[in-house]
């Protein structure tokens, strides 16, 4: 009998203790740890434990962060397929666990009340999750608009989300595959789907694109769509060959379509984080692998370009500082490059830093250069705010200078850095409060070429202005 009662006050113990973590965390799981530590002004929430990847591998830990105006909070979302919603005080508002896949896009509708998430998994979900309270308002898969081949780990994601005024989510889907004969190829699609889970159409309608469509924008304005295309193996047989579709957003039907002649040494020219629209929606920024910035108008007609980092041939090797970002700003057009790299073998380290690399460019709109912003490590992702721009600063597995890695924010006027916060690990994103008062970042672990572990998965919450 004794021991009966022993037993039982034991689990009244145990779930009194996940009743009071329930309510000190906010989590649905109150087993799962949290933690919290807080400075005079910034705070530091752990994400949990993920794999330590080596600090110079292709293909890092990520992160997604939206700020959510109405709650006053930080949507995150994980490499674990966890979501959190935090407040400014790194209190844990809700938790979910979406899936077994990494979380590798993030969107939020104007009205804060819908987040969109996509996971690279078997299936490929795309979720739509209520903001205030974290559930599951409905979801598709990837896999049934573009396949998948789990046997041969040909995952597909909805690898990039834009969302236009009215809460649509447009969403580019894709896999790579390799094929038996050893060859490499592509399928992507494009589906639209309302607030509601509504499917308002796919592209293209019949068939999937032979190509890597990494990202896509969209505009209310001008009413059009554009996906951009990122084959780095580009074949002569490929149907979708062009570097942009314009497409209207209604309908899903192409209005236009643009072809960027390649530069030497490079076979085709790729964008795999622009181009994004001008808010007028009259005018595309976008950056080219290669290194060419790039100015168009709403028909994806190019206006200009100009060579941020120009391929160099160093001891009869290419190097290149790649270049991703584009982005326009009442200041004008905003272009990005990451590190240096080998063009003959993009794992082998370069003789040289390339000049331009690591850097942010604002140009005018007529094509006038303004200032030139070098980071000492990669510019992994470009938040914006009124006159600033936010920038998580990552690796550079050139110098190895782990002194760099942090979030800095820009004054765009004149490019200058006026906060820089240091993390121990490679800050992987970023995100800024809409009235520049707040700033977050998550920062990922890594393990230095000497065998030392640095830094761990955690978002970072830091206090930009007094009154906030």
């Amino acid at each position: 009998m004794g021991s009966k009662i022993k037993n039982i006050l034991i689990l009244c113990l145990f779930a009194l203790s996940c009743c009071a973590l329930f309510w000190l965390t906010g989590s649905r799981t109150p087993w799962t740890t949290f933690r919290v530590s807080a400075g005079k002004d910034s705070v530091s929430v752990f994400l949990g434990d993920v794999p330590v990847e080596n600090y110079d591998r292709m293909g890092f830990t990520r992160a997604q962060i939206k700020f959510v105006g109405a709650e006053d909070a930080w949507l995150v979302g994980t490499d674990k397929g966890e979501l959190f919603l935090i407040d400014m005080q790194g209190k844990q508002l809700w938790k979910r666990s979406l899936g077994i896949g990494k979380l590798v896009s993030l969107a939020v509708t104007a009205d804060d009340r819908l987040a969109y998430a996509g996971e690279s998994s078997a299936e490929g979900n795309l979720y739509a999750i209520n903001v205030h309270t974290g559930d599951i308002e409905w979801k598709y898969k990837a896999a049934d608009f573009v396949g998948t081949d789990a046997s041969s780990r040909s995952y597909p994601a909805p690898v990039h989300i834009a969302v236009d005024g009215e809460g649509n989510a447009f969403v580019n889907m894709y896999r790579f595959v390799m094929k038996k004969n050893g060859s490499r190829g592509y399928d992507g699609r494009m589906i639209a789907v309302d607030a509601k889970g509504r499917l308002l159409w796919q592209f293209p309608e019949n068939e999937t694109i032979d190509s890597w469509i990494n990202w896509c924008d969209v505009n209310d304005r001008s009413g059009r769509v554009v996906i951009a295309t990122s084959a780095y193996d580009f074949r002569p047989e490929m149907k979708y060959k062009k570097t942009l579709y314009l497409l209207d957003k209604k309908t899903g039907t192409l209005l236009h379509d643009t072809f960027v002649p390649p530069v030497p040494p490079f076979d085709n020219t790729v964008m795999r984080g622009s181009p994004t629209f001008s808010e007028d929606g009259e005018y595309l920024a976008g950056m080219g692998s290669d290194g060419r910035g790039f100015l168009g108008d709403k028909s994806g007609k190019l206006l200009w370009w100009r060579f941020l980092s120009k391929p160099t041939k160093v001891d009869d090797s290419w190097i290149n500082a790649s270049g991703r970002d584009g982005y326009i700003v009442k200041e004008g057009a905003v272009f990005s490059t990451i590190n240096t790299y080998n063009r003959e073998n993009w794992q082998l380290p370069t003789p040289v830093e390339h000049p331009s690399n690591n850097s942010l460019f604002l140009f005018t709109l007529d094509g006038n250069f303004k200032y030139q912003y070098r980071a000492q490590g990669t510019i992994e992702e470009i938040a914006f705010s009124p006159g600033k721009a936010a920038c998580a600063i990552g690796r550079n597995v050139r110098t190895h200078d782990y002194k760099a890695h942090g979030a800095s924010v820009l004054n765009l006027a004149d490019g200058k850095e006026e906060r820089f916060f240091h993390t121990e690990g490679p800050c992987q994103a970023v995100a800024i409060s809409r009235d520049g008062a707040w700033l977050a970042g998550v920062e990922a672990p890594a393990l230095t070429p000497e065998g030392k572990l640095i830094g761990s998965y955690r978002l970072h919450i830091w206090k930009l202005r007094k009154g906030s």
